[in-house]
């Protein structure tokens, strides 16, 4: 069996630990805007203490010796995260925090599949790509300019797993044996079905058409059971509370049900069907992002919102065929999701060159189907049946009900600056489009409010075995600076300047994140390792022992809040087969803003609960525009941009693709999508031909690749910015 996909995983570098100086500074500077000058006194003599510290040193030696003996110290026994991060509490004030996907359309819009089909589609590609995966074939991902192999090891999360609550987070709960998952959950109306959709050997049970035919069984079937019923058994309400609600419902279950929970913990991934249609982008958001809440004349839910179960990976496909995928970031790596999703697409896509020239249009050659006619006794599905005592059903009534609330209490908005694209950034501003939309996001909160805000947006540290993300904080005096210049009177030539120190700083900031060199997951084990110091000084008893108890100066200020509850979440992907992500705010004060940057446009989704997010994104458009007449003004260069539709990309997906690109191994390589942000990534497709009318991916990408920032100045310009990645 070929050993393709983690070739590279033993050679990976072990991801450093920082300086405590290192990661006290950047945690004050970070700090310093939000901060007044009283506080920022105390932190700084805090911090003085924390550099002194004996007890902080300690914790610092426990960190470096489990890098020792771990591949990533942060996911170490006695280090992993027992405080709250970016994640939060996932569940209860907010909206679950479960980034989303949707995908396009359909290509064969002349003949758009129905839901079952669509739905058999996707299921299909990804069983090949999770038996490509098992079997070592799936090429393994690498940084895009400099073919830095990336760690693979987080696809192990993808299927088979579930988050469970755990202590004061979240841990993950994989299948026993990785390889003897071999089946998926389909809820259709909010009941649980249960069907194996793998054999033993590895082979896919069902074709697409067969697949399309039990999914109609399914949904007939759900049909029949008394909503009321249906109801009192949404066991998925459940994975959107607080985790201490969630931790006690499940240790019920696991007493009561055990044998049901762990069919439902083992599935591959679930499938959810969804009985609403949306019509327009803005539905689409609500409706895949948390479902619909309709309260019929009974009183009883009939909406889609207790149609999902986020603790896993969640295919959803809607009643009018929209689809998308939602999964739990608190366990699940952003990049290696948009991976799949990309290349589940375009496997659905290559259908149709297959329809035309055969099977040689594949991505994964080797993965097979057993056939129609074949002898072998197929599967059939069963319904997951859940016994609930009286107290569990009342927790899902609350569930339910404080669910409802939640998605009242939530708006999305959703904005298609056409104005705006990479193309325009790349070739006509010659600035680097992440940095600009995150800057162009700080301006338009303190044109607003009058601040700056706590922000964050991960980035990938794959370059390291084992390793995920590195969230990096946005605002700084630099970013403060450049917002109260463009609510004044400030001259264009200051305000391009200080645009461009910004962009320099946050190109720096990624740039560092991706080469291990953050903050925040530093600060973080800090804080766990001190919680954690009787396990680790069994684990490590060549450290000294600690002599004091006290708490370590710095490390639990009540300002570091700020580092943690960010009001600002904000994080970008993209591809042709996306048409939208979005991501819920962190906090219930907070906003959460995905967005997508292809060629000629740029995507965004803001979702807040009791803000303005309509305004928001209104005047984040004025943004964009000043910038763009900024740039006119003192950083002018001329046009070398093309236009090209995103719609004549699309056409283009399988007639450029040649049959020798496709027919064996080739899948879309990290090189050409990953970018890496802790949720996604911003590059599109690679080009996937030598034909000129094939698409083209002019996509930058941040995280995967480090940045050298050489600053030049042209006569009677400024500044200019040329970023090159490695």
């Amino acid at each position: 069996m070929s050993n393709l996909t983690f070739q590279h995983e033993a050679q990976l570098p072990r991801l450093p630990v920082p300086a405590l100086l290192d990661t006290v500074d950047q945690a004050l500077k970070a700090l310093k805007p939000l901060v007044s000058a009283e506080e920022y006194r105390h932190l700084e003599g805090k911090s003085f203490e924390l550099l002194n510290s004996d007890i902080v040193q300690l914790l610092q030696q426990h960190l470096l010796e489990s890098s020792k003996l771990n591949h990533n110290y942060l996911e170490s026994e006695g280090i992993s995260p027992t405080t709250a991060n970016v994640y939060g509490d996932l569940r209860g004030h907010t909206l679950p925090r479960n980034p989303f996907f949707i995908f396009e359309d359909d290509p064969l819009k002349s003949m758009p599949p129905t839901q079952a089909f669509r739905a058999s589609i996707l299921i299909t590609s990804a069983l090949r790509f999770i038996v490509a995966l098992r079997q070592d074939l799936l090429t393994p991902d690498t940084a895009p300019k400099s073919k830095q192999p990336l760690s693979m090891s987080s696809y192990h999360n993808l299927f088979g797993t579930t988050i469970v609550p755990f202590n004061n987070g979240v841990t993950i709960k994989r299948c026993t044996d990785y390889q003897n998952s071999r089946h998926i959950v389909v809820m259709a109306r909010s009941q649980f079905y249960v069907l194996e959709v793998l054999s033993e050997d590895h082979q896919i049970w069902f074709s697409k058409h067969e697949l399309k035919e039990i999914l109609l069984e399914i949904m007939e079937d759900s049909k029949k059971e008394d909503q009321a019923d249906v109801s009192r058994h949404a066991i998925g309400s459940f994975t959107t509370e607080l985790k201490s609600t969630w931790r006690h419902a499940r240790s019920c279950l696991e007493r009561s049900n055990q044998d049901v929970l762990e069919i439902l913990d083992n599935a591959l991934f679930v499938v959810s069907l969804d009985h609403e249609a949306p019509t327009d982008d803005l539905q689409k958001v609500q409706y895949v992002s948390h479902g619909t809440s309709r309260i019929d004349s009974n009183g009883i839910q009939v909406g889609t919102c207790t149609n999902r179960y986020y603790d896993k990976l969640n295919l959803i496909i809607t009643e009018n065929s929209v689809a998308a995928c939602v999964y739990p970031a608190a366990c699940m790596d952003g990049t290696t999701v948009l991976r799949f999703v990309s290349d589940i697409y375009t496997d659905s896509v290559l259908r149709l060159a297959r329809k035309i020239n055969g099977t040689n249009y594949t991505l994964w050659k080797n993965v097979n189907t057993v056939p129609i006619n074949s002898q072998l006794d197929k599967p059939t599905f069963q319904k997951l049946e859940f016994g609930l005592t009286p107290e569990l059903r009342s927790g899902l009534h609350l569930a339910e009900t404080r669910l409802a609330d939640i998605i009242h209490q939530h708006e999305y908005v959703s904005r298609t600056v056409t104005t705006l694209g990479n193309s325009v950034f790349a070739n006509k501003l010659n600035l680097p489009a992440d940095s600009i939309v995150q800057l162009a996001i700080q301006i338009t909160y303190y044109a607003l409010y009058g601040k700056p805000a706590p922000t964050l947006e991960p980035v990938s540290t794959r370059k390291f075995r084992d390793a995920r993300t590195e969230p990096i904080c946005i605002q700084s005096e630099a970013v403060l600076a450049l917002c109260q210049a463009f609510i004044s009177q400030t001259s264009g030539s200051q305000k391009w300047n200080l645009l461009l120190d910004a962009v320099n700083e946050h190109s720096q900031k990624v740039r560092n994140a991706s080469r291990g060199q953050g903050f925040e997951r530093h600060l973080s084990a800090l804080r766990s390792a001190f919680i954690q110091l009787d396990l680790l000084q069994k684990l490590h008893p060549n450290v000294p022992s600690c002599q004091t108890r006290q708490v370590p100066p710095f490390l639990f200020e009540p300002a570091l809040d700020h580092l943690y509850k960010p009001e600002l979440l904000v994080a970008n992907c993209g591809n042709p087969a996306l048409h939208l992500f979005g991501v819920t705010p962190a906090i219930p004060t907070g906003f959460g803003i995905g967005y997508i940057i292809k060629d000629d446009m740029i995507s965004i989704v803001a979702s807040s609960q009791w803000r303005q997010t309509d305004r928001f994104l209104e005047t984040l458009e004025s943004v964009f525009d000043e910038i763009k007449s900024l740039w006119k003004e003192e950083g002018s260069v001329s046009d070398k941009s093309t236009e090209r539709s995103r719609a004549r990309e699309l056409e283009s997906y399988v007639g450029a693709i040649p049959k020798s690109m496709v027919s064996s191994n080739y899948t879309l390589k990290s090189s050409n999508i990953l970018g890496g942000y802790d949720y996604f990534d911003v590059n599109e497709l690679a080009a996937r031909s030598g034909n000129s009318t094939a698409m083209h991916s002019s996509m930058s990408t941040r995280s995967n690749s480090a940045m050298n920032i050489e600053t030049t100045r042209d006569q009677g310009v400024g500044k200019r910015i040329r970023v090159n990645e490695d």
